[in-house]
């Protein structure tokens, strides 16, 4: 019976992340194209989501958008040479956030 249940469990568990990890941006985040990718007047967020997802998400062209404040939480897409996206939730360091601050 528990090895049933650790069975689903761990089954669900990977549904979770294949979820998360989709295609589908998470709450706050709106859905991005391949051509918001060549938007320059997007915020210059890109850099900090790269950084931030190199290791697990590498060689992938990145924008962060949708900053909220005061939290400084933004969305950041990865798109891959396939054009496929991949989306994420980050929070920009406090010393990040207190300049946007300052020059917003």
């Amino acid at each position: 019976m528990h090895k049933r249940m650790a069975s689903w469990t761990c089954l669900a568990f990977l549904a979770a992340i294949a979820f998360v990890s989709g295609d589908k941006p998470p709450f706050p985040c709106t859905r991005v194209t391949g051509t918001s990718f060549g938007n320059t007047s997007r915020p210059p967020f890109g850099p900090f989501c790269e950084e931030g997802n190199k290791v697990t998400h590498p060689n992938r062209t990145w924008i962060g958008f949708n900053l909220k404040k005061p939290h400084c939480i933004i969305c950041c897409a990865g798109k891959d040479s396939t054009g496929n996206i991949y989306y994420n939730v980050s929070k920009l360091s406090a010393h990040s956030c207190s300049n946007l601050r300052k020059n917003h």
